[in-house]
């Protein structure tokens, strides 16, 4: 029996700032829409230190003390599993910048639920902002968040 798998690694980072949340809105044509800042975990990098250089990339903060509060987790066209872990940071320097990735909102919470988001983020918002959960799974047999 095999015990490893090709895994894709990603992250993705709620930045709160009082009651407002930082929030792109991503050009991609393959998951366009509302999300939170984030992206892949390079080779040999801690998954800590990506969040931070995710953040910094997408935003122009810099961000420190992320704190890992979920995952996510999936399986791609290819049948290989993809991971996204979700972290919240509250504490931040700089100022913000838009990227490539998409422009940069500052919202609340009730207005972010109001507004187009990316395919599928609706089900991740509950692990944000719910103590309770940590973990979205989704699959060809169930889209269930714990």
């Amino acid at each position: 029996m095999n015990r490893t798998e090709s895994v894709t690694l990603t992250n993705m980072c709620m930045i709160k700032n009082k009651n407002k949340i930082l929030v792109l809105n991503r050009n991609d044509k393959t998951w366009p829409g509302l999300t939170f800042p984030g992206g892949h975990v390079e080779n040999h990098e801690a998954f800590h230190d990506s969040v931070i250089r995710e953040v910094k990339e997408e935003t122009g903060l810099t961000i420190t003390d992320p704190r890992l509060i979920g995952v996510k987790q999936f399986f791609d066209k290819d049948d290989n599993r993809y991971i996204v872990f979700f972290y919240i940071a509250t504490n931040f320097t700089g100022k913000v910048k838009a990227s490539d990735e998409g422009e940069l909102y500052w919202m609340t919470k009730e207005e972010l639920q109001n507004h187009k988001l990316a395919y599928n983020f609706d089900h991740d918002l509950p692990i944000y902002f719910d103590d309770n959960l940590s973990e979205h799974i989704l699959d060809g047999k169930r889209d269930e968040v714990f």
